[in-house]
């Protein structure tokens, strides 16, 4: 079907080219020029069709005021989880990975491992009984670069305990190579708005924070924040 598309344009262009309908010198010279115009569409349209690439994302491309909307939904979040507010965490991060230790020691050092981003945000909170196990879950925000939502993409810290030392290891970075088709002067020259009228998009790099869940009675040493204590 494309090739057919092409083949009637260029038909059609060369039609008016050859016209030989008497007309003035003026009105000759456009007839050129549209006729030139309407094949160099149809050979763009050929090189685009053999440019795409093999593997196309159909992802619903973020605005910016999405984006700013979601990025003030996790700041809030945190700030709730400072003042020991867990309500609506579910609707700003989503629980990447899990985590559950054994543990009957007295007490818990945390040791915090400065990565290139910094240290990671541990939160804990006490459970209500002694149940001799250490639960850990790691939450993750939307991200975005440029619109496009690559959270999947992103790695998990890692949790060694040994003995009564908990090592928080930061998440290794994250290198996204991406390309991105915009819509061609050809097409954008009679669309509304036109190509140089597109929403500037923006990023967004998503919080992350590790929620613990220690058995009541212990206690913890290292950078936390306490929830409800």
């Amino acid at each position: 079907m494309p090739i057919l598309i092409v083949f009637i344009i260029v038909a059609f262009g060369i039609a008016i080219m050859r016209s030989n309908t008497k007309v003035s010198f003026g009105t000759r010279n456009i007839r050129w020029i549209l006729g030139g115009y309407t094949i160099i569409l149809a050979i763009a349209t050929v090189i685009s069709l053999s440019v795409l690439p093999n593997y196309k994302n159909d992802q619903k491309v973020a605005t910016a005021a999405e984006m700013t909307k979601i990025e003030d939904a996790q700041t809030k979040a945190i700030d709730n989880l400072y003042s020991g507010n867990l309500v609506d965490l579910d609707k700003s991060f989503s629980e990447k990975k899990k985590w559950s230790f054994p543990f009957n020691e007295k007490s818990l050092d945390i040791i915090l491992t400065e990565g290139e981003t910094g240290n990671m945000s541990v939160f804990a909170e006490r459970k209500s009984e002694k149940d001799g196990e250490i639960e850990a879950t790691y939450h993750v925000g939307k991200s975005y670069i440029d619109g496009v939502d690559f959270t999947d993409k992103l790695h998990s810290p890692e949790l060694l305990l040994n003995g009564q030392k908990l090592t928080v290891n930061n998440p290794a970075l994250v290198t996204v190579s991406f390309s991105r088709f915009s819509p061609g002067f050809a097409y954008s020259q009679f669309s509304k708005g036109g190509h140089f009228t597109q929403e500037n998009r923006s990023s967004v790099i998503g919080r992350d924070f590790i929620l613990l869940k220690v058995p009541k009675d212990i206690e913890i040493n290292g950078e936390i924040s306490w929830i409800n204590e």
